[in-house]
């Protein structure tokens, strides 16, 4: 599945003017088999490199880092846990 960045925006802290986090919204379509996904995913300044910032990061490497996060939290987990009904 091809996955595709929708949007993406900067949350701004009002009080000191700076970057905070970014949102990434990501979608994709399989054509094959008609499964979808959309998402919204948030990087915040701890997932960037080191020293790195919000203003003078790529956006491209923040959509990467996003696209991994959604990756990794969609990663099938194992789990002995079963849901209460």
């Amino acid at each position: 599945m091809n996955v595709q960045v929708n949007s993406l925006n900067y949350n701004v802290n009002i009080q000191d003017g700076t970057i905070d986090s970014a949102k990434v919204g990501l979608y994709g379509h399989d054509e094959t088999s008609g499964d979808y996904v959309n998402a919204q995913i948030k990087v915040e300044q701890s997932d960037l490199a080191e020293g790195a910032k919000f203003l003078t990061a790529n956006p491209a490497d923040i959509v990467a880092i996003a696209k991994k996060k959604l990756a990794a939290d969609t990663a099938v987990k194992d789990s002995t846990t079963t849901q209460a009904q």
